[in-house]
């Protein structure tokens, strides 16, 4: 039975986010049942519908809360890279690439956008390219915005692949390509990635398409 307390609205309403978040990342969007959300948020199942409307409603909700997280979380650690001292800079960056999808927080992306959750992205690529920019620019003063921005869909290509399959068949790629435990490792995988980052200039970049 659903344990009885007091929440204000907003408090229910996190608990509700809280709880489907949670399952969500343990059996992805097409196993979410509204009955096991309010068991786990300590609440009766109408609860669920009056402050969402419906499961889909639900879904949608983690899904804006959750791209917020994430961004916020992004922008700020690139920001913080960008003011570091130089010799910091693989450092700082190899944590930014560590706060992106912490836990089962790159899974539950992709389970998220491809069970088609209308959630727009534009807002907030923007404001990570826009931060990865002023990061740039720290290096190379005319850095090429357009370079940016495929660095930054490279990267989140990069780390969202490297989130799925630190959770199964990431290791059997990994061990067919020769890689011991240590280079197995998140840690030095994002190590890896900030270094061929901070290294890659315009030059270097460039393509027939930064020309058109």
């Amino acid at each position: 039975m659903a344990r009885k307390n007091h929440r204000t609205p907003e408090q229910a309403q996190n608990a509700i986010l809280d709880a489907s978040e949670a399952l969500l990342a343990e059996v992805g969007p097409a196993g979410l049942r509204l009955s096991q959300v309010a068991k786990r948020a300590g609440m009766a199942h109408p609860n669920i519908l009056h402050h969402f409307g419906s499961r889909d409603a639900l879904i949608s909700a983690v899904a804006l809360r959750h791209s917020e997280r994430t961004t916020q979380r992004i922008t700020d650690a690139i920001e913080k890279a960008a003011i570091a001292n130089p010799k910091d800079r693989v450092r700082v960056l190899t944590e930014v690439l560590d706060t992106v999808y912490p836990d089962d927080e790159g899974r539950l992306s992709v389970w998220l956008h491809m069970s088609g959750v209308e959630v727009s992205l534009k807002d907030h690529m923007e404001r990570i390219v826009a931060v990865a920019q002023k990061l740039r620019e720290t290096l190379e003063d005319d850095a090429n915005p357009q370079n940016t921005q495929r660095l930054v869909l490279l990267v989140t290509f990069a780390l969202l692949g490297e989130a799925v399959s630190s959770h199964g068949i990431g290791s059997g790629f990994k061990a067919a390509l020769g890689f011991g435990s240590e280079e197995n490792s998140r840690a030095h995988f994002h190590q890896w990635l900030a270094e061929i980052m901070l290294n890659l200039n315009d030059e270097q970049l460039n393509t027939s398409l930064s020309r058109k």
